[in-house]
C-alpha cells in the first residue's frame, strides 16, 4: 500500500537519469559519415530538434533538410532513426547512484515518474532496453507533442501521472527547465548538479517513516 506522502517525484533523464550531456555525439556521427562540418551541422540539428522532440517532423525530414542545407542526401541504405538512435544506443548509461535514489523512493512507497524531452526513437530505446521499468511511468514530449520548458508539456506531462503541480517535486540538470517547473507552478524545482546533492536536496521532502 502506498504511504501518504508530502510529494510526488519527476526526474529529467538526460544528464539525471543517464549519463548524457547532449546529443553532439549523434550530431558528429552524422556529420563524419556525410563529410560535413561538425559545428555547422550541430548549429543546424540543434536549432531543429525541439521540432523533432514535439513531434512536429520525424527524423527523416529533419535530416534530409539538414543535409540538404550542405548539398547532401540521404544515402540509399541509411535508415534516419538508426543514424539519429545507435550514438545513443552506444554512448548513454545510467546513472547508478540515481537509479538507486528512485528504487529507495519507490520503496518508502513515493511514485517516481521519468519526463524527458526526447524523440520516437530514443524513447522506443528507452522502453527496449527497460529503463522505464525503475519508474511508476515514462512518458517523451514527443508522445506528448510538445517540449519542456513550455508549461504545457509540464500540464501534459502531470495530467498523464495524476500528479498536482503543488504536490510535486521536479529533478532536472537544466537550469531553463527548472525555471519552467516553477513557472508552470510546480512546488519543488530542484536543479541537479550531482547524486550527493540530489539526497540532500530530497531529504527535507521525506515523510517521516
Amino acid at each position: 500500500m502506498r504511504k501518504e506522502s508530502r510529494c510526488d517525484f519527476v526526474f529529467d533523464f538526460g544528464g539525471v537519469v543517464i549519463k548524457w550531456r547532449n546529443n553532439h555525439p549523434i550530431y558528429d556521427y552524422i556529420a563524419d559519415r556525410y563529410g560535413v562540418p561538425r559545428l555547422e551541422l550541430r548549429a543546424v540539428l540543434e536549432a531543429a530538434l525541439p521540432d523533432l522532440e514535439s513531434n512536429q517532423v520525424g527524423v527523416s525530414e529533419m535530416l534530409e533538410g539538414s543535409l540538404a542545407r550542405f548539398g547532401k542526401t540521404l544515402r540509399a541504405g541509411d535508415d534516419p532513426n538508426e543514424l539519429w538512435a545507435w550514438p545513443f544506443a552506444r554512448l548513454a548509461k545510467l546513472r547508478v547512484g540515481t537509479v538507486e535514489v528512485v528504487k529507495s523512493l519507490r520503496r518508502r512507497g513515493y511514485r517516481a515518474f521519468l519526463f524527458s524531452n526526447t524523440s520516437f526513437p530514443h524513447a522506443q530505446f528507452v522502453r527496449k532496453v527497460g529503463w522505464d521499468r525503475f519508474f511508476d511511468d515514462f512518458v517523451g514530449s514527443c508522445e506528448l507533442g510538445c517540449v519542456k520548458p513550455a508549461p504545457e508539456a509540464f500540464e501534459a506531462a502531470l495530467q498523464r501521472f495524476g500528479v498536482s503541480p503543488g504536490n510535486a517535486a521536479y529533478i532536472d540538470d537544466r537550469e531553463e527547465n527548472v525555471r519552467g517547473a516553477k513557472r508552470y507552478g510546480i512546488r519543488w524545482a530542484l536543479r541537479f548538479t550531482s547524486v550527493a546533492r540530489l539526497r540532500e536536496d530530497i531529504a527535507p521532502l521525506l515523510a517521516s517513516d
